[in-house]
C-alpha cells in the first residue's frame, strides 16, 4: 500500500514538473486604496483646525513592488508564497506671511502570505490562470502636525501600527520563454481591518466622527506585472 501511495505521488509530481514549474517571480505593479477612514480623518481635521488647509494629497494610487514562489502540486494547480510592498499618504499644507501648517499622513504596507493558482487552459506557452492570495498586512502610519506662526513652532509626531488580513482573488496570464517567465495579472484586494495604535502612547486613540477607530484600508484593484525565472 505503501509503494502504491509512493507510486501515485511520484505521478503527481513528475507530471507537474513537465506541465507546471516552480518558478521565482519579481512584480512591480499599481494599486488603488480605499482609505475612507483616512480621508474621513483628513477632511474632519481639517474642518476642526483653526486655518482652512489645502488638501495637496488624498491617499493617490501608487507603484507597489513584491515577490512570489510557488510550488507545483499538480499538472494545473499550485501553491506558493508571496509578499508585496505599497504606500500612500495624505497631506494638508498652508502658508503665508506669519508662518504654515501642515498635517501628514504617510502610510506603508508590509503583506505576505500563502497563494494558489489553477491553470484553465492547456497551454505551456500561454497559460492562463484563476488566483487567490492570502495575507497578513502589517501598517505603518507617521502621523504629523506642525503648526509655525511668528517665529513659534508647534508640532506632534504619531508612529501607528495595524495589523489587517486580506484575500485577493483574481486572474493571470503568462509566458513562458525558455528559462524565463513573463506575468500579468490582476486581482481585487478585500481585508479586514485592525485598527491603528501607537504603542509608545497607549492612552491616545484616534477615531472619527462616526466613532470608529482609525484605520488602514487598502482595499482595492491590484495590477501586477512579473518577470522572473524557472527553477527547476
Amino acid at each position: 500500500m505503501k509503494k502504491l501511495i509512493l507510486v501515485f505521488l511520484w505521478l503527481i509530481f513528475s507530471s507537474a514538473s513537465a506541465q507546471e514549474s516552480q518558478n521565482l517571480i519579481f512584480r512591480v505593479g499599481y494599486g488603488t486604496y480605499s482609505m475612507k477612514s483616512q480621508k474621513k480623518f483628513q477632511h474632519e481635521y481639517n474642518i476642526n483646525s483653526n486655518v482652512r488647509l489645502i488638501k495637496v494629497h488624498s491617499f493617490p494610487y501608487f507603484p507597489t513592488l513584491g515577490i512570489s514562489l510557488n510550488f507545483p502540486v499538480s499538472p494545473s494547480f499550485s501553491l506558493g508564497i508571496w509578499g508585496e510592498y505599497a504606500s500612500t499618504g495624505g497631506r494638508l499644507h498652508y502658508s503665508d506671511y506669519s508662518g504654515y501648517a501642515v498635517m501628514d499622513q504617510v502610510l506603508s504596507t508590509l503583506q505576505a502570505g500563502p497563494f494558489i493558482q489553477y491553470r484553465v487552459n492547456k497551454s505551456t506557452s500561454w497559460p492562463f490562470y484563476f488566483t487567490l492570495h492570502g495575507s497578513f498586512a502589517h501598517t505603518i502610519e507617521k502621523l504629523t502636525s506642525e503648526i509655525k506662526v511668528n517665529g513659534k513652532l508647534d508640532n506632534e509626531f504619531f508612529k501607528l501600527k495595524s495589523l489587517n488580513y486580506g484575500i485577493r482573488p483574481g486572474i493571470m496570464i503568462a509566458h513562458h520563454l525558455n528559462l524565463f517567465v513573463f506575468q500579468m495579472g490582476v486581482g481585487s484586494e478585500l481585508q479586514i481591518h485592525g485598527e491603528l495604535k501607537d504603542k509608545r502612547k497607549k492612552d491616545i486613540i484616534f477615531r472619527t466622527s462616526d466613532g470608529k477607530n482609525l484605520t488602514a484600508q487598502w482595499d482595492g484593484i491590484r495590477l501586477t506585472f512579473g518577470i522572473g525565472f524557472k527553477l527547476n
